[in-house]
């Protein structure tokens, strides 16, 4: 690599769905900060628009409200950002939703939204920007998948399988379209601090639980999924291909 650096994104087009939510909106705040041509996906427009007015880069950023498990909506606004900016280098798919409550009292229609809402709709982003990404023969795709994804945690029948097949996924595209110069890698994150975890964080003995196998003793703050993003999405991590990075201070071996 010499003397190049490696995260410099400017001129790159790097696409964020579920972009302002409490992981996605201090990732898509960091990218922004790299000169990269921001474009964020959400469903909510409030929360996006207070990322755009925060992050404050004319030109640089773009947002739209996006069903992000709708086939037609994300192909509709994946090719407005392509006929705007002729290439997509970076995808991030940060969406995803919980709903916790005990296997044998789970309605199916919550599960099959909880699953749509992790697996289908990253599922739905791929296979869009993937398109363009191996006739352009280069991209970086990042998806989230979650410690719920590896370990049998109760009351969550439809957000561990969703969140394990995204790993799967992730490793299905990784092979497919590797030869064509395209890398899908996951990131695995811990418990955060975020407001879909506020049932939890505001339940003691639920956070003992999760301390004690938490070797820093302490749980993730919401910027804490940037670094590995940025590096993931990165010319560093050229070589990397179908891996799953775990970002949870060691939970995943203890």
């Amino acid at each position: 690599m010499g003397m190049h650096n490696p995260f410099d994104y400017t001129g790159k087009t790097v696409v964020l769905t579920g972009a302002a939510g409490g992981l996605g909106r201090p990732i898509s705040i960091a990218f922004a900060k790299t000169r990269a041509r921001v474009v964020l996906f959400d469903l909510n427009e409030e929360r996006l628009a207070n990322v755009v007015n925060e992050i404050g880069i004319d030109g640089l950023v773009s947002a739209a409200k996006v069903d992000l498990c709708s086939l037609q909506e994300v192909t509709d606004s994946v090719d407005r950002v392509r006929e705007r900016f002729q290439k997509i280098d970076v995808l991030v798919n940060l969406v995803g939703g919980i709903i916790r409550k005990p296997s044998l009292d789970y309605p199916i229609d919550e599960w099959q939204r909880v699953v749509d809402m992790n697996l289908k709709a990253c599922w739905v982003c791929c296979q869009t920007v993937g398109k363009i990404m191996v006739q352009q023969r280069q991209g970086r795709i990042v998806n989230f998948t979650s410690n719920g994804g590896l370990h049998g945690l109760p009351n969550y029948p439809a957000y561990g399988p969703a969140k394990a097949g995204i790993i799967a996924l992730t490793r299905v595209l990784a092979v497919e379209w590797g030869p064509y110069g395209v890398s899908t890698n996951a990131i695995a994150p811990g418990f955060v601090r975020t407001p879909i975890n506020d049932e939890l964080l505001n339940n003691p003995r639920a956070m003992e639980g999760f301390l004690t196998r938490m070797p820093f003793g302490e749980i993730l703050p919401p910027d804490a999924l940037v670094g590995p993003t940025l590096f993931l999405a990165s010319e560093a991590a050229r070589w990397i291909n179908g891996h799953t990075l775990h970002v949870d201070t060691g939970y995943d071996i203890t």
